[in-house]
């Protein structure tokens, strides 16, 4: 990662807090971003540190153990009036946050903060503090000073604007230009809604309106979307973040612009795609969810979402803890050794809980759900209802079971065979009769209980049954220990190709 440096003593950050914690956090982090840092615990060493040293900006807690924090906004104003005071505090408060401003705070920001926003305004504030040193440079220096102010402005990546108190345009870099097609000769003198459209006029004057009256502005220190209007009349995407300040009678206002065209495409096709894949999720005939290693459901489907009576918008994001609490830690563990061992769990069936005292049969699969580096981050769940096949395969083995029970319970004899003649099932009475255990007659033959000068009559009888019509018949069946006894058959197909009979002892 290419990360942009700012040149020595504007890279300079003085931070002024008592949370340690927050200190370490906030030093990292900037130190990560190129600038050079200095921690300070009290009001009292800030403004210390403030004399001796030179910053580029400050970032600065109200809540200092020694000295109200707008005590210190006020000796860093008298110290250095062009210093950038970036107000980083818990306080919310609406009249918190007009004071810091008024005083002269560049930007106000409460905790938790957001890193990118706190980059971008650090970086706008290191970028003002450049080009008033370098606007101050200018007016004290020669020509030669002013070009290589000139060069930092217009050599900017971003379209840097400046206005006066009035929102006429006073500075315009080389990206600006680039960016709204106006030349610098154009575009001087003309006030900022030259370059936003119509609609957003209006809402420009008002904004305006108490930057004039009270040197403060409502969007100082913040960055907000809006579009951009171009020479040519189009008009794209832009990210505007706003900053003013004061040099001596005159305000300014700074806007660093940014075109982010590319970005909103790029989230816009993001966009569409989540669209196309949340269709292809809903018709799949499954539950399917998509849950981190934190039990929270990150993607789900609508039939996942109904499942537990709620909609896709309102489960993702939950944790399973919350919409179903006493299979939760079950299924997280269950989940956990998936992520763990970066092996799928297939075939899980488990009782679900869809409503309070109602539950289906559902088989699960689990498998890793990875991010684009390949990193196992969560699981990926398929969960189909088998509620009603469970119903059907207990109702089954419940026949089954009757069958078998009325079987053992009948007083003649009854075997199933199967198209070739083969014994695939008998009850008691027949082992009891043909001699035979139950095992030994399931390897056997029809043809094998016969007398040798029949055993042909069994193979015609099988076809008789198999193409005709039910068989009754009289035979003589020889025993396992060669005796023979007389027996009546009763013969028929049954509808899944097999052939079912009563044998009925005649002796």
């Amino acid at each position: 990662m290419n990360v942009e440096r700012v040149p020595p003593h504007v890279s300079s950050i003085l931070i002024a807090d008592d949370d340690p914690d927050l200190c370490l956090a906030l030093e990292d982090h900037l130190r990560h971003l190129g600038y050079t840092v200095r921690t300070v615990m009290s009001g009292r060493a800030a403004l210390h540190e403030a004399e001796q040293g030179s910053y580029g900006a400050v970032i600065l807690d109200l809540g200092l153990p020694d000295l109200s924090g707008f005590a210190v906004l006020r000796g860093l104003e008298e110290l250095d009036p062009l210093l950038p005071v970036i107000v980083l505090t818990a306080s919310a408060q609406e009249s918190h946050t007009v004071e810091s401003l008024r005083r002269g705070a560049f930007a106000y920001i409460t905790r938790p903060y957001n890193r990118d926003e706190l980059k971008f305004i650090l970086r706008q504030a290191v970028e003002v503090r450049k080009l008033v040193l370098k606007m101050i440079h200018v007016e004290q220096a020669l020509s030669g000073s002013e070009a290589q102010f000139r060069h930092v402005v217009q050599t900017a990546p971003d379209g840097i604007v400046l206005a006066d108190g009035d929102g006429k345009i006073v500075s315009w870099n080389a990206a600006a230009e680039r960016l709204f097609g106006h030349a610098e000769g154009e575009i001087l003198g003309q006030s900022w809604t030259a370059i936003i459209p119509t609609r957003y006029r209006e809402g420009h004057r008002l904004k305006l309106e108490p930057v004039q009256a009270t040197g403060v502005s409502p969007l100082a220190g913040t960055t907000i979307e809006l579009h951009g209007l171009r020479k040519d009349g189009s008009e794209f995407p832009i990210e505007l973040s706003l900053g003013t300040w004061k040099f001596g009678d005159q305000m300014f206002i700074c806007g660093i612009v940014r075109d982010i065209t590319l970005r909103k495409e790029a989230e816009a096709k993001l966009q569409q795609q989540q669209i196309e894949q949340q269709v292809l999720l809903d018709l799949i005939p499954a539950m399917v969810w998509y849950k981190d290693s934190q039990n929270r459901i990150l993607r789900a489907n609508r039939r996942a979402a109904e499942s537990i009576n709620r909609t896709v918008a309102e489960v993702e994001g939950q944790s399973t803890y919350d919409l179903y609490p006493e299979e939760a830690e079950q299924y997280h563990q269950d989940d956990l050794a998936v992520i763990t061992s970066c092996m799928p769990k297939l075939g899980i069936v488990e009782l679900y809980e869809t409503s309070p005292g109602q539950k289906r049969w559902v088989q699960t699969d689990k498998v890793p759900y990875c991010d684009a580096r390949g990193n196992v981050i969560g699981v990926l769940v398929f969960a189909q209802d088998i509620t009603e096949r469970r119903q059907a395969e207990t109702a089954l083995q419940e026949s089954e079971r009757q069958y078998r029970l009325l079987m053992e319970e009948a007083s003649d004899g009854i075997v199933v065979l199967d198209l070739d003649g083969h014994f695939r099932m008998v009850n008691s009475k027949v082992c009891e009769m043909f001699g035979y255990t139950r095992e030994e007659l399931l390897q056997l033959h029809v043809k094998d209980t016969y007398l040798p000068a029949e055993k042909a009559l069994a193979q015609q009888r099988l076809e008789q049954v198999r193409y005709d019509k039910p068989l009754r018949f009289n035979r003589l069946v020889q025993r396992k220990d060669g005796t023979v006894i007389p027996v009546e058959i009763s013969a028929t197909k049954m509808s899944d190709d097999r052939y079912f009979a009563i044998v009925r002892d005649l002796a």
